[in-house]
């Protein structure tokens, strides 16, 4: 089978590799589309000093199961979860599997990710999908993954959110918080992103602020702040959200820098004004189900995030056309 590997910065090769057999409690799954993911990126530019698979975002047909696979039958239509919890630790007996990091991971049962024809999961990982096309189905993980912001940052009917950074997670996490019942929703992004600025007027955004023409504080909000901030830029910009928040105020915060990994922020001001910063990492992967529900009743329509499209042997022109076009781009998908 072939499969694509990636060593930074931005280097890509496709390999064929030989194919183990699958274990009992194992699932060979038929790749047919696996999105690209915000920590490829990273992968790609930094994070992979050697040769490494990646590509996590998976939706196919499964071809076999092993022996002890009771959850999934070959030819169903499946979407992989990247992580599961574990069922046995003490967070998962407490009832705190949002806590576990002892569970199955996409990338730790074989030796090549999403990026390719075949993967091989552990039967925890597989979820039907029913009848939801296959690109579709590979926006299913991000979609958890805003969820998971969202709840974190507990939204509320008729509260007032600000969501810094409008990738496919911030613009999916804008919506989520629309259709929670949030009254005012607005979005934070450059001005040069025109393409998920009209994506975010469309998902129910109240304004897009351009934060390379005002500063976040010197914004007018309706309440004179925000109820709840959903975070997925960079830390840096972590200390500006915090200074728009109400009082009580809660900032939810997703995504990493190894760059910039510190912050600063104003003690007093955090604590007289009663606010929290909570972080969100959606791993192990959750709500499946209710993202599969959402999708396939045509709630949150993903194909308005789906931007670009690229064959597996062209994965290295997409992930260049990535890093070099941000802001044309919203979603790419890897397909078969």
């Amino acid at each position: 089978m072939k499969s694509a590997y990636v060593k930074s910065p931005y280097q890509f090769e496709i390999r064929d590799i030989v194919l183990r057999e699958i274990g009992p409690d194992e699932v060979l799954v038929k790749i047919k589309a696996c999105g690209i993911c915000g920590s490829d990126m990273h992968t790609a530019s930094s994070q992979a000093p050697d040769w490494t698979p990646f590509g996590h975002e998976v939706a196919g047909i499964v071809e076999k199961i092993g022996h002890h696979v009771e959850n999934i039958k070959a030819g169903d239509r499946v979407a992989l979860e990247s992580s599961t919890f574990c069922r046995y630790c003490s967070n998962c007996r407490n009832g705190r599997v949002d806590l576990c990091h002892e569970g199955q991971n996409a990338m730790a049962n074989s030796d090549h990710g999403g990026f390719g024809e075949y993967i091989i999961a552990a039967k925890e990982q597989v979820v039907n999908i029913g009848n939801i096309p296959f690109e579709e189905a590979a926006l299913i993980e991000p979609l958890g993954v805003a969820f998971d912001l969202l709840y974190t940052a507990d939204i509320r009917l008729n509260d007032d959110v600000l969501v810094v950074g409008l990738g496919p997670i911030g613009l999916m996490a804008l919506k989520l918080a629309k259709l929670s019942g949030a009254r005012n929703v607005y979005a934070a992004a450059r001005s040069t992103s025109e393409k998920r600025i009209q994506t975010a007027m469309k998902f129910g955004a109240s304004a897009v602020i351009h934060t390379d023409k005002i500063n976040l504080e010197e914004y007018r909000f309706a309440r004179g702040g925000v109820d709840k901030v959903l975070v997925t830029d960079p830390p840096k910009t972590i200390p500006s959200a915090l200074k728009v928040l109400n009082y009580g105020g809660i900032a939810a915060y997703l995504g990493f820098d190894f760059d910039e990994e510190n912050i600063t922020i104003n003690a007093n001001d955090f604590h007289f004004k009663r606010l929290q910063l909570r972080a969100s990492f959606a791993a192990p992967a959750l709500y499946f189900p209710r993202c599969i529900d959402m999708i396939g009743s045509g709630m949150f329509d993903v194909k308005e995030l789906i931007t670009h499209r690229f064959k597996l042997e062209n994965i290295k022109q997409a992930m260049e056309t990535l890093r070099d076009n941000k802001a044309d781009i919203i979603k790419m998908v890897i397909l078969e």
